[in-house]
């Protein structure tokens, strides 16, 4: 009988009757070792060497026990956890908890028949690599955390501790609370004109941009200049200048990544990242999706072949390209050995799950699947530049110039392409709501209008002009979608923190959440502006993170030794709390 051990009571059903007669499947329920909640930081640093010292975690113990009686009745024992660093981790610790045995490793990235079956076929030994570089992120936390948290008390009883990436999170959303705090209102006035050509519909609307060929901005500070600017235009010559038509292609979005699919679940169904986690892991051990946590954009031909197949039999012929779309990794670090999110199977169609947060997940995931294969949309932008009172000044070099230019905006769809499924990027927040005012929104929407095709010195019938008050407006807030975009852009933190991350900075009291925006609170800030004080050029750093958090991955490619990368940092982070005040070395002892 061969034993395969996986990682969630969820899949063994499900696994057995893939594998069918002569397979055991049992689960150790998640992580079984970890460092020692209490008692002490749990990690030695001897002679270059470094000593976790690993317990078993005490709900696991009844679980292991299982394990130890189906290993004596079983011939081969096959390490079946999940597909990444965290599983590989597991699977060790498995194995040191077990004893001395034969262990295979199998991975698969869907719970399907095929991917078990085919997994079954090729097993490896276990990736000592992967093994090390969780060790790494794991020791650097704790390190971090038992060093940096008792110097927190000097400024609050409240603030219970620091993390090695919480931190840079927390950074940047007290940054911009205090960006917010700095803000002052501005008023000032935008000039919008209504013009069209000789009674010849349709009119446009067009804004100031330039007065004697000085950039404005679009804006008018002083009420009185901007009403007697108003007033001198209204008496002069209207001119076309020049109008730029052109096509631009709207390409599909990348399938999900772990980071992309989070932002668009708040985005598009205000699910936070830890329910929108949930959400997948539950449609990974079914068997509807396949592994969650990667920041891999890559599909496996076979997977591209079932969307265009779906495109073909759903779509006119004009929305199938003519060859397969491949989407470029993010970065050099991305694991290109594992697939992005995508449905396991995908004819099944997006409402194969029907409705509540489960189905509208998994629809999300489908739309998105099926769309990054379809055609590119076309658009056309049109630039409609407009002269007041030509040639009424003359620039440095004697040449006579408008007095003022107003410029028009539009654009047309003239192919939809993807976007007759997606609608649009479901991670871009600020085009859907929440971001701009009434009176930013009506502007922008005068972009999305058709302009008409005119010739340079088309002259034009003026039919309104008006100063419009606006107000210049703080940045906003982040929300969760967006501090979890901002940190994947700088290169902080990894596919399975961001979710703990928004946790940790909301339970800890650093920062609230109201109308999904996050708001630092001040203790927040004060953790914060501690941090920085007395731990720049360590964790509280965006640029040392982001080197630590490549050097992490150079560990899991077996390009560096996880023991000198810790002990590097661990000790400067030490330096550096001695300092704010830390009066003992918790390093000198396991």
């Amino acid at each position: 009988m061969k034993l395969v051990i996986v990682e969630s009571p969820n899949k063994v059903r499900k696994i057995r009757e893939f594998l069918g007669a002569g397979f055991r499947v049992a689960a150790s329920f998640g992580h079984v070792r970890d460092l020692p909640a209490k008692g002490g930081l749990g990690v030695a640093f001897e002679n270059g060497k470094i000593i976790p010292a690993y317990v078993m975690l005490e709900r696991s113990a009844p679980h292991i026990a299982e394990l130890a009686g189906l290993v004596k009745q079983s011939s081969e024992i096959i390490l079946a956890t999940d597909p990444d660093r965290e599983g590989e981790a597991i699977a060790w610790h498995v194995s040191r908890l077990l004893g001395e045995h034969a262990y295979s490793r199998v991975v698969f990235h869907a719970v399907t028949k095929e991917a078990v079956q085919k997994a079954m076929t090729e097993p490896r030994p276990l990736d000592q690599r992967l093994v090390d570089a969780q060790q790494a992120r794991r020791v650097l936390d704790r390190v971090v955390g038992w060093l940096v948290s008792p110097t927190l008390r000097s400024i609050s009883k409240e603030a219970r501790s620091a993390g090695r990436v919480q931190s840079v999170a927390l950074r940047l959303a007290a940054e911009r609370e205090k960006e917010i705090q700095k803000h002052s209102i501005v008023n000032y006035f935008i000039l919008c004109a209504k013009l069209e050509k000789g009674g010849a519909p349709p009119p446009f609307s067009a804004k100031l941009i330039a007065w004697k060929s000085r950039p404005l901005a679009q804006r008018l500070s002083d009420p009185i200049v901007a009403e007697k600017t108003v007033d001198w235009c209204k008496k002069q010559k209207w001119l076309v200048l020049s109008c730029e038509r052109r096509d631009a292609a709207r390409n599909a979005p990348p399938p999900f990544t772990t980071a992309t699919i989070q932002q668009a679940a708040s985005v598009r169904l205000g699910l936070n990242p830890d329910v929108t986690m949930k959400l997948l892991q539950s449609l990974f051990e079914d068997g509807r999706i396949t592994y969650h946590r990667t920041d891999s954009r890559a599909l496996a031909p076979e997977s591209t072949k079932e969307a265009r197949d779906v495109i073909a039999e759903d779509f006119p012929p004009e929305y199938l390209p003519k060859a397969p779309i491949i989407h470029a990794a993010k970065s050099a670090n991305a694991q290109e050995a594992h697939e992005a999110i995508r449905p396991t199977h995908p004819e099944s169609g997006a409402q194969a799950l029907g409705g509540g947060d489960l189905g509208k997940l998994y629809r999300l995931i489908w739309q998105r699947f099926i769309s990054c294969q379809m055609s590119s949309g076309r658009d056309q932008i049109t630039t409609l530049d407009v002269a007041c009172a030509p040639g009424a000044w003359k620039n440095a070099e004697g040449a006579l110039e408008p007095m003022g230019v107003f410029q028009a905006k539009g654009k047309v769809t003239l192919f939809d392409g993807w976007r007759r499924l997606a609608g649009e990027d479901a991670t871009e927040e600020a085009k859907r709501k929440g971001k701009k005012g009434a009176d930013d929104a009506a502007d922008d929407e005068e972009n999305n209008i058709e302009l008409p095709l005119l010739d340079a010195g088309d002259e034009l019938d003026l039919l309104s002009l008006a100063a419009l008050k606006r107000a210049t407006k703080p940045p906003p807030r982040y929300t969760q979608a967006s501090l979890i975009k901002k940190l994947e852009h700088e290169g902080i933190g990894r596919p399975s923190t961001y979710a703990a991350i928004m946790r940790v900075i909301l339970e800890r009291g650093y920062v609230t959440e109201e109308k999904r925006k996050l708001s630092a609170t001040p203790l927040g800030i004060s953790v914060t502006d501690f941090l920085i004080r007395h731990y720049t050029g360590s964790f509280i750093d965006l640029d040392y993170t982001r080197r630590l958090e490549d050097d992490l991955d150079r560990i899991a490619r077996g390009e560096a030794d996880w023991e000198k990368v810790v002990t590097a940092a661990s000790f400067g982070v030490l330096a550096l709390a001695r300092r704010a005040g830390l009066w003992y070395d918790p390093l000198a002892k396991p």
